[in-house]
């Protein structure tokens, strides 16, 4: 009996270990989008690396700075810095731009030697209001061939931009301390995620070379910024290990007051942890959960940091790709399991395809509260589409969340809108994600104009206003709103197989929103009545008829309570019914003639954002 005890107990405790580990796993869906499409034969586009900066877009959306470069058939022989630039989330680009700024400059006193900035990464400093962008100096001759004859080759570069005059600053090395100058011989910040704090203090990870070894080193250098000029304050210990290069092409990022960083090596990629972001723990190589190799090798990888879970972007062997080079394409996202440093393989997904050639150096960015973004390059150097599809596009892979990213801020005063209803409000369904909701859009589509909003869906299916009137206090009032979304009347009118009539009358219907909204008056929060979307034109109810016939009778009593009570109203019946009238087929717009799909979903979201900006108001 102890033993059985025993095992019933273990099980338990098994089952909470692993429900506990799902519960912390945090959802995303993909989309890949296309930023710029060229072939070229003298060049292809590459390091396409993102970064946003708050408020500057429409409707008070973030505008997103991208840097791009034209790689030339030479190994690491770059153009000068282009730009790309979005206002609207990458809905359209303008560029790629040069900047004049930052093209290629001869070496002082040496003419034949051409001078510019590889592997860039452009980053948002809030504190000032500045974006800086850092590479590595290369020196090439005028056939494009790599200098590494002097000192002065892999040097850390950056420029800084200041939005609100539109201009950059000419590339400048960071003044590197005697005793790092005495020590390496370079100091390169290529490819390289770094973390900002929030009182401006950079925590910057580099790849040293000491003289006479060919292994590169990584240490992490705290860098202090006034808006104008970088300055090495201290740097942290120095990670190695022997074979092939060493380890190179770092990224760092911050989560849950620990620090990460992920490193690439020719044969493996490696992971670090830090408690002060300087200082770093053994190197161990990264695994899946599991225990298998992960099987990314001599490239590197990226992190994106959400406030309930830390990702990593790579690529990977075992992929149907030994006929990609280096085995880099396609390019995944999963999740990490911070305490365990291990790639969680049921979280991977698929970010970017493999269409017959590697993907470039690429860069991964949080945008807004809801999205992040990873983007990359396709390497064609021949001018040529690819037969198994590549076409020399530049990707950005938008990275959707199934939950707000605290850790991006919008400031200003929070709104809590809570989306009150029955079914239609709740909207996951087969066919119908998280990501899909009319709520989620909603809640996404106000933080893209700034406003530091909270959508919470309180939906319940088959729900009707008496029971949503019973739970009020309990599921709405407690979680202190700004506006409450009342969607009810496809249930309280629906007719029954085998009842004389519908469960509620249409008195009660229009007693029960009216006694919602008093209640919801007096907890300080702003109701909105809406109303439900029309039924498919071939839906039948329980009694074999027409559900819109009864539905529509209930509506207008919605109607009449909004303007007896003064509440605003999104007739969701009336905009259905209109489109139906001008011949669509609004059942394309449903899973099932009743529950709208994506698309519904999406025109819900687009009826009800207007009318919130004007209560907000």
């Amino acid at each position: 009996m102890n033993a059985l005890v025993k095992i019933f107990f273990s099980l338990i405790a098994l089952f909470s270990l692993t429900s506990a580990s799902i519960a912390q796993q945090v959802d995303f869906e993909v989309n890949p989008t296309v930023a710029l499409q060229e072939l070229n034969p003298k060049f292809c586009w590459f390091h396409p690396r993102a970064t946003a900066i708050p408020k500057l877009g429409k409707d008070g959306q973030p505008a997103v700075i991208m840097t791009i470069q034209k790689h030339f058939v030479a190994d690491d022989h770059y153009s000068g810095l282009w730009v790309m630039r979005t206002d609207d989330l990458g809905k359209t680009w303008n560029g790629p731009l040069e900047i004049a700024e930052l093209a290629w400059r001869k070496e002082q006193g040496n003419e034949k030697v051409d001078l510019s900035v590889a592997d860039v990464t452009p980053q948002w400093h809030a504190k000032t209001g500045k974006l800086i962008a850092w590479g590595i100096q290369v020196r090439c001759d005028e056939k494009g061939v790599a200098l590494l004859d002097k000192p002065g080759y892999y040097d850390f570069a950056y420029t800084v931009y200041d939005p609100k005059i539109n201009k950059w600053t000419v590339w400048r090395n960071l003044e590197i301390t005697p005793e790092l100058r005495d020590k390496f011989r370079t100091l390169a910040p290529g490819c390289v995620q770094s973390v900002i704090k929030e009182d401006g203090t950079m925590l910057v990870p580099v790849y040293a070379t000491v003289p006479g070894q060919i292994e590169y080193q990584t240490i992490v250098l705290q860098l202090a910024f006034d808006g104008d000029k970088l300055t090495c304050v201290r740097h942290g210990n120095e990670l190695k290990i022997a074979g092939g290069r060493g380890l190179y092409e770092p990224s760092l990022a911050s989560f849950r007051s620990k620090y990460y960083l992920t490193l690439r090596n020719d044969t493996r990629a490696y992971v670090a942890v830090s408690e002060d972001g300087l200082n770093y723990g053994a190197v161990t190589p990264w695994l899946f959960d599991e225990g298998s190799e992960l099987g990314s090798y001599n490239t590197q990888a990226h992190w994106l940091f959400h406030s309930d879970g830390l990702f990593v972007s790579y690529t990977r062997r075992g992929a149907n790709n030994d006929h990609i080079a280096r085995n880099r394409a396609p390019l995944f996202l999963a999740q990490v399991d911070p305490d365990k440093l291990r790639v969680m393989r049921q979280t991977e997904k698929i970010l970017l395809p493999e269409r017959g050639v590697m993907l470039g150096n690429f860069g991964a960015s949080n945008i807004t509260p809801d999205e992040s973004w990873v983007t990359d390059s396709e390497f064609i150097v021949n001018g040529q589409n690819h037969p198994r599809g590549a076409d020399g596009t530049t990707w950005v892979c938008k990275i959707k969340w199934s939950k707000v990213n605290t850790l991006i801020t919008l400031g200003g005063p929070s709104v809590r809108i809570v989306n009150l209803g029955d079914s239609i409000t709740k909207a996951v369904r087969p066919g119908v994600g998280p990501t899909e909701t009319f709520a989620w859009m909603l809640g996404a589509d106000l933080r893209a104009r700034g406003i530091n909003a909270e959508t919470i869906n309180v939906g319940i299916g088959g729900e009707q206003t008496d029971r949503a009137l019973m739970r009020l206090d309990r599921d709405v009032v407690l979680l202190k709103p700004t506006i409450v979304t009342i969607m009810y009347g496809t249930n309280d009118s629906y007719h029954y197989k085998d009842e004389k009539a519908p469960r509620l009358s249409k008195d009660q219907y229009r007693d029960n929103l009216t006694k919602i909204i008093e209640k919801l008056r007096m907890a300080g929060a702003i109701p909105i009545l809406m109303t439900p979307p029309r039924w498919g034109k071939t839906a039948k109810n329980g009694v074999g008829e027409d559900p819109n016939h009864l539905l529509s009778s209930y509506l207008q009593a919605c109607r009449e309570v909004s303007v007896k009570e003064n509440v605003p109203l999104v007739d969701h019946f009336q905009i259905w019914s209109d489109a139906e009238a001008k011949g669509t087929d609004i059942s394309g717009w449903t899973t099932d003639l009743c529950h709208p799909n994506p698309e519904g979903q999406r025109k819900l979201a687009d009826a009800i954002l207007p009318i919130i900006l004007d209560s907000l108001n």
